[in-house]
């Protein structure tokens, strides 16, 4: 998708989507970003861009990009960028979340055991890191629980804020940022959802 993205800009970047796909471009001496999204700055009246970017350590969880690669990210930016574009390169928000739900099963085996099956599930549909600005659909949780056989029916899925001690320390009020129907948790465009340690962010109940 980004090599047909690149191609029509004869190298020079123009639109929002055309910096990140430059940015993911930047080769990995100069250091590696995880996400990265451009948006226009809301209080600029000229073309003054922001672009937030995310690393990840050696555990793959979200850290802050430093400013090393950040400086080698401007670098590599002015080679391709437009003469009146300016491009600030920030720090998105991490908001980590878990998850906890309810499902019944009139399966014989253990509780327990549907229990792992169900984490196991939503472990290896979340294995990969939100982008930036990507809400979390609550509606999804609920499709992949019951893809697990012995799940009869999902009864509940609650979405919670983990901060704290290994966890990011920004607040983020859950039901204030639900979709009006309520199937889908909104993530602000300068901020990234991370399920940080889904062996224990995952909690469930079966019944």
């Amino acid at each position: 998708q980004r090599i047909f993205d690149t191609f029509p800009t004869q190298n020079r970047a123009v639109t929002q989507s055309d910096y990140e796909n430059v940015a993911y471009r930047m080769p990995g001496k100069f250091g590696s970003i995880k996400r990265c999204s451009t948006q226009k700055d809301p209080d600029s009246l000229k073309r003054n861009l922001n672009m937030y970017v995310i690393s990840q350590d050696s555990f793959n969880k979200l850290i802050h990009t430093n400013m090393t690669i950040k400086n080698n990210l401007k670098t590599w930016l002015n080679q391709y960028r437009m003469v009146n574009d300016t491009i600030d390169i920030l720090d998105p928000y991490i908001i980590n979340l878990g998850i906890e739900f309810v499902a019944t099963t009139l399966s014989p085996a253990h509780p327990d055991e549907v229990l792992e099956s169900a984490k196991e599930v939503l472990m290896a549909f979340y294995q990969d890191s939100f982008f930036i600005g990507e809400s979390l659909h609550i509606s999804d949780i609920y499709s992949e629980l019951k893809k697990v056989p012995e799940i009869l029916d999902v009864k509940n899925v609650k979405i919670i804020n983990k901060t704290g001690n290994r966890y990011s320390n920004v607040q983020f009020a859950v039901n204030k940022n639900l979709s009006p129907d309520g199937s889908s948790l909104l993530c602000p465009k300068n901020a990234i959802f991370e399920l940080k340690f889904p062996e224990v962010d995952i909690k469930g109940k079966i019944r």
